[in-house]
């Protein structure tokens, strides 16, 4: 199962599955198998000039990496990165950018590390005590990218979560929709399963009404995250 990593405040996986038959969807001509995983370390100098040039040069990297595998437009619209999001699976398996893990290695619920790499005269996430965030995983191609009649599918949303920065605590936070573990159908391809934190605005989020498109009763492909957000006055952290 492939995992690609997204950006900032956005994480992508690709899954494949250990069965002979492939998922549908993702084809190799459409996304390379071996992309290198960016380092989860990096150097930043102390000089304000430089750094900002080093965080907007990886910045734009992550963008262009989303825009590549069609995660923008697909799922969110363009947005400017302000954290950096980790996240690591009971069974020791990460996602990275494009690195491989099987299924059953992401079953259980990840940890997820938020880091703000937000420079001077970007928008970074509020360090207010009162401000509360939401985290989603969505999968805008089931059943399968080439027919994603039930894009985008809720497989994780939490909300209140009460800081952006560090190991997220979710004792504190509210599940409104439990963890579910990637399991594309037999013969439907790869799928984009994408990790989002949003800060919350005035209206807290609700639970939704189902999995498939988020409970929406639109008909138009990958109705999910970015619609919840919208109803909910939610932002993408950096957007």
């Amino acid at each position: 199962m492939s995992i690609l990593r997204a950006c900032a405040s956005l994480r992508t996986a690709v899954f494949r599955a250990t069965r002979t038959t492939p998922f549908v969807g993702l084809s190799t001509s459409r996304i390379r198998q071996h992309i290198q995983p960016l380092p989860t370390k990096f150097w930043v100098s102390k000089s304000p000039k430089t750094q900002r040039m080093t965080l907007l040069t990886m910045n734009q990297s992550l963008i262009d990496r989303l825009k590549s595998e069609e995660v923008i437009p697909d799922v969110v619209d363009e947005f400017i990165p302000s954290v950096s999001i980790e996240a690591k699976f009971p069974s020791g398996e990460e996602i990275q950018l494009g690195n491989t893990l099987e299924e059953g290695a992401t079953q259980d619920k990840p940890r997820v590390t938020v880091t703000p790499i937000a420079v001077s005269g970007q928008r970074s996430a509020s360090q207010s005590k009162d401000t509360k965030y939401t985290l989603c995983l969505t999968d805008p191609d089931a059943a399968s990218r080439d027919n994603p009649k039930w894009a985008e599918y809720c497989h994780w949303l939490v909300t209140n979560i009460q800081q952006a920065s560090g190991i997220l605590d979710f004792k504190s936070a509210k599940e409104l929709i439990e963890y579910m573990g990637p399991a594309p159908p037999e013969k439907t391809g790869k799928h984009r399963y994408v990790l989002l934190l949003f800060e919350n605005g005035k209206s807290e989020p609700q639970k939704i009404d189902g999995r498939k498109k988020w409970g929406f009763e639109d008909h138009e492909p990958r109705v999910g995250a970015r619609h919840y957000a919208r109803q909910y006055g939610l932002e993408l952290v950096g957007k």
